[in-house]
């Protein structure tokens, strides 16, 4: 039975499908003599008014009626087909592009790239349009956009000749270029700049044509600042500013970035940058939050005016783009994320090796970028935000972890002195370092170092029942400050000469210098008999160990000299006082303000 329902079914679908073919094709007959009938006819209606001097609108030619058929069919106007006007538009845009952009490719790396097809792509959809490709250094073995010589689908020239418009800068020093062979800042010639990172498909010219109006045009925010000034112009009864005088004035210079669609959504895009130079840090708040950013992590291209550029001091250094949005932000330039997305390419960086080559060459172009800008600390931040239809978006500041909560992803670097290096301070003269002279307080990781030289110095003081006392301006810190100072840069404790046998270290330093087993370096002071305990046998920052005699009514140095060695009443350490100094408990002289005055500190 249902084989017999089966069969049925099948050649009822045959029957339908031949009854549908059938009457399509009549109605496609049908209508193709339509419109022959329909144009033939037209024409004929129009040869009389042609040949009368009327154009094929029903127009009046400029064509004198008394020329001849071929003169007439010369002159006579046509309308474009759909094709020419389309050609027309892309030719037009393709012409304001090459005007007013530069391509540039800056970030890339020699071991694995796709740009041979990247810059084919750009160079397809837009031909003749400049393309830079700019690297630090001239990369060996040579990329494979040198060895296989690209062809340019427009006009069929080859790359990086001489008036070609593919070309390569390489950023080192080079004595036999001239100064504008080496900057390629100086041979741009357009409006603006595209930085394309590595590995993009453009598919199409809408982005970019979006891309420079926003840039050009002024932000929303700027045309309403207008206007309320305008009112209130108006209202105090003064001259308001032309239109013609509004619209000549400069728009406000931002920067333009476009995300690519690989981007993940839920990671981390903006970055906030906290520049304080003085103290000699960088510090990075990364969030999901793109309303007012100083700089993008993930995947982008930026658009940006080449004068910008080159009032920047070096603003295609490595590594791009983080140096390039240092510069921007002390600038104070305006960026703008646009709601759109470029197309990827080739995906990089996947093997192990590839991603660890990578990783190493930026761990040391971000080295030698905090040597540049003299940055030695710096602190990453990272945030989220929670996304409920509530409220706004609360900052979640820590989570659970184990039933222990934990700061939320805050790590802190020193890019300073180590222990196998010199300090940062140097040599000081008349107690004065040479960051003093810049403007500028004692690097954090000398900071750092003086602290944990204190630290070691106690517990070991303490250990051992030496009878100290924290003395001069790091007891001047201590009590207006409970820190250390930001100019510090050394640390003074004072203690029982007679209690010099009771440590180890300062016994061993007495005749020879002496490192201890966490690598700290005990010493006695060529100036004077009193011991220096430095962070390493290298880093020379220390904190000194300052002998007094405590044997009288008056208390005497001994065996140093100096604005230091005062001499002092000893009931300012009968009883001894305690201070909290660098969270912990340090003893001290009681009465300390009259103590530092007698010291002559203040």
């Amino acid at each position: 039975m249902r084989m017999k329902y089966g069969k049925l079914f099948i050649v009822f679908m045959i029957c339908f499908n031949l009854v549908v073919f059938y009457y399509s094709w009549k109605y496609f007959l049908t209508s193709t003599n339509f419109l022959a009938e329909t144009f033939g006819s037209a024409r004929v209606q129009r040869e009389p008014y042609e040949h009368a001097g009327y154009s094929i609108n029903g127009e009046l030619d400029v064509v004198d009626a008394d020329q001849s058929p071929v003169q007439r069919d010369r002159s006579r106007p046509t309308k474009l087909s759909k094709f020419s006007r389309i050609r027309d538009r892309i030719q037009n845009t393709n012409k304001y592009i090459r005007k007013s952009i530069t391509v540039v490719f800056r970030d890339f790396y020699d071991f694995d790239n796709d740009l041979l097809q990247s810059i084919a792509s750009v160079n397809n959809l837009i031909p003749n349009v400049q393309i830079f490709i700019i690297a630090p250094e001239i990369p060996y073995p040579p990329l494979d956009i040198f060895t296989n010589h690209g062809q340019s689908a427009s006009n069929q020239s080859t790359w990086f000749e001489k008036d070609s418009n593919v070309k390569f800068f390489s950023l080192s020093y080079d004595v036999t270029k001239s100064l504008k062979e080496t900057l390629p800042l100086l041979q741009i010639t357009t409006k603006y700049v595209l930085f394309l990172p590595d590995s993009v498909r453009l598919n199409g010219r809408s982005l970019l044509s979006r891309m420079l109006r926003e840039i050009s045009n002024p932000s929303t925010n700027d045309l309403l600042l207008q206007q309320h000034q305008n009112l209130l112009l108006k209202q105090n009864n003064q001259a308001v500013p032309a239109k013609d005088q509004l619209l000549n004035q400069k728009p406000e210079r931002k920067i333009i970035a476009v995300p690519f669609a690989s981007n993940a959504r839920t990671a981390a895009n903006c970055c906030h940058l906290q520049l304080d130079l003085p103290n000699w840090t960088l510090e990075y708040v990364t969030g999901n939050e793109t309303d007012s950013c100083d700089m993008y992590k993930q995947k982008h291209a930026i658009l940006v005016e080449t004068a910008l550029l080159r009032d920047m001091p070096d603003a295609l250094s490595s590594p791009f783009p983080e140096l390039f949005y240092i510069q921007a932000k002390l600038a104070n330039i305006k960026k703008v994320l646009l709601n759109a997305a470029f197309q990827d390419g080739k995906k990089l960086f996947t093997s192990y090796h590839t991603k660890t080559k990578r990783r190493n060459v930026r761990k040391d172009q971000f080295k030698a970028l905090y040597r540049k800008l003299q940055i030695k600390k710096v602190v990453r931040k990272n945030y989220l935000y929670d996304k409920s239809k509530l409220a706004k978006r609360k900052l979640i500041k820590s989570f659970e972890h184990n039933n222990q909560t934990i700061s939320l992803l805050t790590e802190i670097t020193f890019y300073g002195c180590e222990k196998q290096t010199k300090s940062c301070i140097g040599q000081v003269y008349n107690s004065q370092p040479f960051y003093v002279y810049l403007g500028r307080h004692t690097p954090p990781c000398c900071l750092d170092k003086l602290k944990t030289i204190f630290r070691h110095v106690v517990d070991e003081f303490e250990n051992v029942g030496i009878r100290y006392w924290l003395d001069n301006h790091a007891l001047k810190n201590a009590i207006e400050l409970k820190a250390l100072s930001p100019n510090a840069y050394e640390i003074d404790i004072s203690f029982n000469s007679d209690d010099v046998a009771r440590s180890l270290a300062m016994k061993k330093a007495q005749t020879k210098p002496y490192t201890d087993g966490d690598g700290f370096h005990w010493l006695k002071a060529t100036d004077g008999h009193y011991f220096r305990v430095q962070y390493s046998k290298a880093n020379q920052i220390a904190v000194n160990l300052l002998p007094f005699d405590l044997s009288g009514e008056v208390v005497r140095p001994n065996g140093f000299y100096g604005w230091k060695a005062k001499k002092f009443s000893v009931e300012f350490l009968h009883p001894m006082s305690t201070v909290l100094f660098l969270g912990k408990p340090i003893m001290c002289p009681n009465n300390v303000m009259e103590y530092l005055e007698t010291k002559g500190i203040k």
